[in-house]
C-alpha cells in the first residue's frame, strides 16, 4: 500500500466543495483510504492565516495503477491542475480513522526528500491554547532551511493538521527535535501536558513520484516521471515501483 498526496490552489468556495466530495473508497478500485482538508499557509505573526489557500486530499492504494485510473475519475478533476506525490510510507505513530495501518518501526529513508502528514481532532476547550502553543512550531518550520514547502490542513469545525516536505529526514528530525529553533518539541511538551487533542496522527514517508505545479513549479522536480521507450497504458501514465528507495 501506498499513499498520495493530492494539492491544488483554490478559492474557499471551491475548498469547501472539495470537502464535501471526498471520495469513498468502497466505489472506487484499489482505494483504501480518502480524506480532504482545506488549506492555509503555515503562519509566520503571532496569529494563524484565516486565509483559505485551497485543498489537499490524501489517500491510500493497493497498487500505482489503481491511482493511474483514478486521475480520470470525477473526484479527482478539482486538482488536475495542481500537484501530486506519491509516498511510500515509512514511519507512524498513532492511529487515522479509516486508514490501515502504516508501519511503526522507522524504514530506511535515505538522503533523499520527505513528507511528513499530520493531523489532529483538537479538543472545543482547548482551541485557543492549541493555536498559541502551534504558533512557534509553525514560524519554525515556515522558515526552516531544510523545509522545502508546507501547508496548514483545516477540516472544520475541530480537524486541524500539516502537509510537508523537507529536504532530508535528518533537517526534519532537527526541526521536530532538536533544541534548535525548538518551538515543535515546546509545542509536543505543552500537548502532553494540556492534552489539546482526542487524537493526533503523525507519519513521515519516502516520495517517489512528483508531477504538477504547487505555488507555481514542482517542488520535487528530481521525481518527475521519466519518459518511458515502452508502449504506454491507454491513461498514458507511468510509473515504476522500482524508483522507490
Amino acid at each position: 500500500m501506498f499513499l498520495s498526496a493530492h494539492i491544488a490552489e483554490a478559492s474557499t468556495t471551491r475548498a469547501a466543495a472539495a470537502l464535501r466530495s471526498t471520495p469513498d473508497p468502497a466505489k472506487i478500485p484499489g482505494m483504501r483510504y480518502a480524506q480532504t482538508w482545506m488549506t492555509a499557509s503555515l503562519r509566520t505573526g503571532m496569529l494563524p492565516s484565516l486565509a483559505i489557500s485551497g485543498m489537499i486530499m490524501i489517500a491510500a492504494w493497493d497498487e500505482d495503477e489503481a491511482l493511474d485510473r483514478f486521475l480520470d475519475h470525477p473526484k479527482a478533476r478539482p486538482y488536475a491542475d495542481g500537484f501530486r506525490v506519491r509516498l511510500e510510507p515509512a514511519r507512524s505513530i498513532g492511529q487515522l480513522p479509516g486508514l490501515p495501518e502504516l508501519p511503526r518501526q522507522e524504514r530506511p529513508i535515505g538522503d533523499g526528500p520527505v513528507a511528513a502528514f499530520t493531523t489532529g481532532r483538537v479538543r472545543a476547550n482547548r482551541m485557543l491554547p492549541f493555536l498559541k502553543a502551534a504558533g512557534a512550531a509553525e514560524r519554525d518550520a515556515a522558515t526552516h532551511p531544510g523545509m522545502i514547502i508546507g501547508v496548514n490542513l483545516i477540516r472544520p469545525p475541530l480537524i486541524i493538521g500539516t502537509f510537508s516536505l523537507w529536504r532530508s529526514v535528518k533537517e526534519m528530525r532537527q526541526y521536530t527535535l532538536g533544541s534548535y529553533p525548538g518551538g515543535h518539541a515546546k509545542a509536543v511538551a505543552a500537548d502532553k501536558e494540556k492534552q489539546f487533542n482526542h487524537e493526533m496522527f503523525f507519519s513521515r514517508y519516502i516520495p517517489y513520484a512528483a508531477e504538477g505545479q504547487w505555488h507555481g513549479s514542482n517542488p520535487l522536480p528530481g521525481l518527475e516521471p521519466a519518459p518511458v521507450a515502452l508502449p504506454a497504458p491507454r491513461n498514458g501514465r507511468v510509473f515504476s515501483r522500482a524508483g522507490r528507495r
